[in-house]
């Protein structure tokens, strides 16, 4: 009888094991549900002199959306608003606090650079969520380039990329556009899954300058668990890390993508780019500590404390000072 019991038991588990696997991995194979700007986008893009265009090419699977901006200083030339300044506060509600930051920057005291950044958003985000970050580095001087990834948007690929696919569509697009529009140096700015796209590209190509990454995402796994802990506390406890793990894999499978593909400690120190990583010591999703044996004199990590995953995005004005001294050296 007990024995019976315990085999009824173990079928019992191994069926709710099999059936959280199974719905990780449905769940990562579709369009993940959308996180982006609250209010008017479109009113927003217009204030921030964002341009909304569509890149198409038929090998990559479909088409997908961008934004462009031109530097700031340029656009005064042309006979448009001077941009003397640029000041944000931004509150977000990361559910059990309210962050708050500031950025406030005044032409005098920043000198206009040249270059390209292209800004990669984060899982579930689109190209909307990265519009202040674009502003700011237009007002820092730089063209500005952010997609869509795929699946993500207005891109019309359905499944995601994981970061990794989406390396031949960024390529793909940088390659479209004129000169004038991407002038040198290029850098790559990703935050979160964005961080993995800004690596893989990194790895394809030989003209970018250097990486900006906003809490450089762990492996795919690590970070689905970590997510779910953080937004689903109470049903992340019901389904098993290991059963997590074979759906992230079963996803990724379904597109030919191997999961050290995602694993920014396996792909940074392959890349001969200056890299500068801005982690959290409170971001369970992208941990600080995990980066430490990367600092190098090619790699540069900042800590940005007691920050949600997401909001270490923000650029404030202490992070204004890192990233701008950054870029002067590189």
């Amino acid at each position: 009888m007990q024995r019976g019991l315990q085999l009824v038991v173990l079928a019992l588990v191994s069926t709710l094991l099999m059936s959280c696997a199974a719905v990780v991995e449905e769940r990562l194979s579709m369009r993940p549900t959308a996180f982006t700007l609250e209010g008017d986008t479109e009113a927003s893009l217009r204030i921030l002199q964002l341009d909304s265009r569509e890149f198409c090419l038929p090998f990559l699977g479909g088409c997908t959306g961008y934004l462009y901006g031109k530097p700031y200083h340029l656009l005064a030339q042309d006979g448009q608003d001077k941009y003397e300044k640029f000041d944000f506060d931004f509150a977000f509600d990361v559910g059990d606090r309210i962050e708050e930051y500031q950025l406030s920057l005044k032409r005098e005291e920043v000198s206009p650079q040249r270059g390209t950044v292209v800004l990669l958003h984060g899982y579930g985000g689109d190209k909307s969520t990265m519009a202040t970050n674009a502003g700011y580095f237009m007002f820092l001087g730089y063209h500005v380039i952010a997609p869509d990834l795929l699946g993500h948007g207005e891109s019309t690929t359905d499944q995601m990329g994981f970061g990794v696919r989406d390396a031949d569509m960024i390529s793909a697009l940088l390659d479209s556009l004129p000169q004038r529009e991407t002038p040198g140096p290029l850098y790559l700015a990703g935050l979160s899954m964005g961080t993995v796209a800004a690596a893989q590209v990194a790895k394809q190509r030989d003209d970018v300058d250097g990486l900006i990454l906003f809490a450089p995402m762990a492996p795919m796994d690590e970070a689905t668990n970590a997510m779910l802990e953080l937004w689903f506390p109470r049903m992340s406890k019901l389904m098993p890390t290991e059963s997590i793990r074979e759906g992230v894999i079963g996803a990724m499978q379904r597109q030919d993508i191997e999961l050290a593909e995602t694993d920014l400690q396996q792909l940074l120190p392959q890349l001969d780019v200056p890299t500068l990583m801005i982690a959290s010591d409170m971001d369970t999703v992208a941990p600080y500590e995990r980066y430490l044996p990367l600092e190098s004199a090619k790699r540069k990590l900042v800590m940005a404390p007691g920050r949600h995953h997401i909001t270490v995005g923000i650029i404030d004005n202490e992070l204004h000072q890192h990233i701008s001294a950054w870029l002067a050296a590189h």
